[in-house]
């Protein structure tokens, strides 16, 4: 083999080798030790002011499975932040902001584990009524983050059982309260 050719492959498995040392520290600097530290640095990076970062108000951890699910006040709203824990600790794998309002719901695919996520925040008319979700037939969990509000999520890995997504709202003896 050639000078030259030896040259290139050492030069280009040292840029290689490099990259991969500067990816693994970046992940490492991105995750977190702990659930409370990803959280703070989401905040910290989502909500820049002082002034958004005051108006965030309850906050609930609610572990399920391998993932941490934070529903938080901000400004009156609930949003949710989904942490999940890597090799190098803790980072966010998804966030979703006021989009679940009244009787709404809104659906994310995990597609390295194939999960969907379903969520949504119990309207504030029947919060207190409410004492079983269920998404097609199958019960949700509820998270309370007040007395006044309520999340209520699901993870599934049953993509076939969720093309059409029908919520019952029950009542303590199984009554339906409200339906979607």
């Amino acid at each position: 083999m050639g000078k030259r050719k030896k040259a290139t492959i050492i030069i280009g498995t040292s840029i290689i080798f490099i990259y991969v040392i500067f990816a693994i520290i970046e992940t490492v600097n991105l995750s977190s030790k702990t659930v409370e530290e990803a959280f703070e640095k989401f905040i910290n990076s989502e909500f820049k002011t002082e002034v958004s970062q005051n108006a965030i108000g309850n906050k609930v951890y609610y572990r399920k499975g391998k993932s941490v699910f934070v529903p938080f006040e901000v400004n009156n709203n609930v949003s949710l932040v989904q942490l999940e824990k890597g090799v190098f600790g803790w980072k966010r794998t998804y966030y979703s902001l006021n989009s679940n309002e009244g009787y709404s719901y809104s659906t994310f695919i995990d597609e390295l584990n194939g999960d969907i996520l379903l969520h949504g925040v119990i309207p504030k008319e029947v919060v207190t009524e409410i004492k079983t979700i269920k998404v097609n037939g199958n019960e949700a969990d509820i998270v309370m983050l007040n007395e006044k509000s309520k999340i209520w999520l699901m993870m599934n890995d049953n993509k076939d059982n969720f093309n059409n997504i029908k919520i019952d709202f029950l009542d303590e003896v199984g009554n339906v309260i409200a339906e979607m």
